[in-house]
């Protein structure tokens, strides 16, 4: 008995307990639990889209902004009827033009919703029977009945008024339905005069691209989310019908440039609640300053126009400029043109996107190889002559040059220093009409280093899409020569000049960055794209001056003599042979930096095909050294 008197007093206790809680959800959080409830239960649709961040330059010139575009939306409001979204219709054709694909069966839906009765008496009975026995789907039975709509039935409608229906009801019945963008202040006024509920004018935005640049190019382009980047993008917070940046800038600083979409909360006649508004993404800042950039490409510009006035430059349809900081990686200008001899199009992309064979001016970086090998040094001295490989043409010179150190064999542009020296990197010593096979180790020894400095690697620059450049993978003794020389593999206008900038700062390889700092919605500095070190130069120091050295006679004294005039500099000229739809072509390069002993700029240019062979001459106009001269003057102009 004493148990079952104890079992009584826990069940009360128990049933108490429960009862008590019961009370306190019910009285105390009874609030708090609807509004989970109505949370779970509750639609909301953003804006279409926001405001995007704003793409600046370096002195705060707005070079990409945004465009409101008013656009009319219908709201599906609760008692509207089909009848009454008939009649929005039709005001709406008298006043909007829609431009839209329409098809055949948006149409003839319109046409059925409309004229059914009198459709349907044209309809042969046994097509209704079968559909009333279910031998037909609906789906059948109705591609049946359509086929009793006529042209006559078509004339009586207006195709604007149908398409104008449809954009009404397409999708759930909860979202807003874009009829038309790019309203009229005309057509504003008129659809404001209807007052009608369920009608509102929505602002959506489009670029603005405030200045006449090649760089617009290079900000990138906007678009629907790509198949490929669909998980991406949904993981992220996106919805499938968001437009994001799908190339270049845009698409590489999309999390920061993206807007916040306004927020509305669906009430129960369907009408909308602005919940949480909307606001523009953050800005960024590029390290480039427009009105240099502008100066810079009216330069590029003119010289080439200047070229095209040889009969050598036939197959020549422009030049790529790359400047930088050769301390921190700051892109300070990209300018890229191809001119079809009528219009000069933007092709700045092709600084990281087309590689070529460049010539001499990677004789910076085989010095390098050499010294760290150990086949060169200070006290090299080698007379300059051609060398006769077994099977093969001489390799020489662009003349016989004397005895040579190590500064004026790149003061000069000796091939043959390179040439017997590269011998050497394969394990050999030249003999005339020797047998020289070099196998995969001694192209890694150039590559390697060559990689070090920046070539035949991607710069990290802030842009996607970056070529690395073709390397051949044939491996020859005749070829080593030519890699060793800048006449095998290939590379970008962006590569050099990231090499040109790790010797000019002393051996160290940073990334290009085209952004300097990300502008927060409240004004505030965000994030900060700081330099980046890629990797130091596995050659000694002293080495590297001698590289310095070697380069800052190019521009005194040798191949580059007048590149910089008015200002000390450091340089290496380059001459290849390419070919241009079968032509023989020559390419000219040019990397260099200045001031010498202090320097602020970093140089890279690239003209490709300026000059061809042809009987009548063979002159190839100076471009490279105009274009570098000028915009050093311009970069010190007080």
């Amino acid at each position: 008995m004493k148990n079952i008197k104890y079992i009584k007093i826990i069940l009360l206790v128990f049933n108490a307990l429960v009862l008590l809680r019961v009370i306190f959800l019910c009285v105390y959080e009874s609030n708090k639990y609807l509004e989970i409830y109505n949370n779970i239960n509750q639609k909301y649709v953003y804006s279409k889209s926001a405001p995007r961040g704003r793409i600046l330059d370096s002195k705060g010139n707005i070079l990409v902004d945004n465009k409101g575009i008013k656009e009319l939306v219908y709201y599906k409001i609760n008692g509207v009827s089909s009848n009454d979204e008939i009649n929005i219709a039709r005001k709406l054709s008298n006043i909007i033009d829609i431009n839209y694909d329409v098809n055949d069966r948006i149409i003839k839906d319109y046409c059925y919703l409309l004229f059914k009765d009198e459709i349907l008496i044209e309809v042969d009975d046994s097509i209704k029977e079968d559909y009333k026995n279910r031998k037909i789907s609906y789906s059948d039975y109705i591609d049946k009945v359509y086929e009793y709509i006529t042209e006559e039935f078509l004339n009586r409608i207006n195709k604007e008024e149908a398409i104008i229906f449809y954009l009404m009801n397409k999708g759930y019945s909860y979202q807003y339905k874009v009829i038309v963008s790019n309203l009229s202040d005309e057509e504003l006024t008129k659809i404001n005069e209807l007052n009608l509920k369920c009608l509102k004018i929505n602002m959506t935005y489009s670029r603005v691209y405030n200045y006449d640049t090649v760089l617009n190019e290079l900000f990138g382009d906007l678009g629907y989310i790509q198949e490929n980047k669909k998980n991406y993008y949904i993981n992220r917070g996106y919805s499938l019908d968001d437009v994001v940046g799908i190339s270049f800038l845009e698409e590489y600083y999309e999390e920061y440039l993206r807007g916040i979409k306004t927020k509305y909360k669906v009430n129960k006649d369907n009408s909308l609640e602005v919940v949480e508004e909307g606001s523009r993404g953050n800005d960024i800042v590029l390290n480039i300053d427009i009105d240099k950039q502008l100066k810079i490409e009216e330069i590029v510009k003119k010289e080439i126009l200047n070229a095209k006035k040889n009969i050598s430059s036939k197959y020549y349809k422009g030049s790529y400029v790359v400047l930088s900081d050769p301390f921190d990686g700051r892109i300070i200008s990209l300018v890229g043109f191809n001119y079809d001899g009528k219009n000069f199009n933007s092709d700045v992309v092709g600084t990281f996107l087309n590689s070529y064979t460049v010539g001499s001016v990677v004789k910076g970086a085989s010095h390098a190889v050499l010294y760290k090998n150990n086949i060169i040094s200070e006290d090299t001295i080698i007379k300059d002559s051609c060398v006769k490989l077994l099977n093969q043409n001489e390799k020489c010179s662009w003349k016989r040059l004397g005895s040579l150190n190590d500064i004026n064999a790149l003061a000069y542009s000796s091939n043959y220093f390179q040439f017997v020296n590269a011998i050497k990197v394969g394990g050999k010593k030249y003999k005339y009409n020797m047998i020289f096979n070099a196998d995969k180790t001694a192209f890694d020894k150039y590559r390697n280093v060559f990689s070090e400095f920046g070539l035949g690697v991607n710069t990290g620059i802030d842009i996607n899409g970056e070529v690395s450049g073709i390397k051949g993978n044939t491996y020859t003794g005749d070829l080593l020569l030519n890699l060793s020389i800048g006449q095998y593999d290939t590379y970008t206008p962006l590569q050099l000049n990231q090499y040109i900038s790790t010797i000019a700062n002393g051996g160290s390889r940073y990334s290009l960055r085209l952004v300097d700092y990300v502008v927060n919605r409240d004004g505030s500095v965000g994030y900060i794209n700081k330099k980046y070190l890629l990797n130091k130069v596995s050659v000694d120091n002293k080495y590297i001056e001698r590289i310095q050295k070697g380069l800052n006679s190019v521009c005194k004294y040798g191949t580059g003599a007048g590149y910089f005039k008015n200002v000390d500099g450091a340089g290496k000229t380059g001459t290849s042979e390419t070919f241009y739809n079968g032509k023989s072509t020559t390419t000219k390069s040019f990397v260099g930096y200045f001031p010498y002993n202090n320097p602020s700029y970093a140089i890279s240019i690239v003209s490709p095909n300026i000059g061809y062979e042809n009987s009548v001459s063979n002159y190839v106009y100076p471009i490279n050294s105009r274009i570098s001269r000028q915009i050093a003057n311009i970069l010190f102009e007080k």
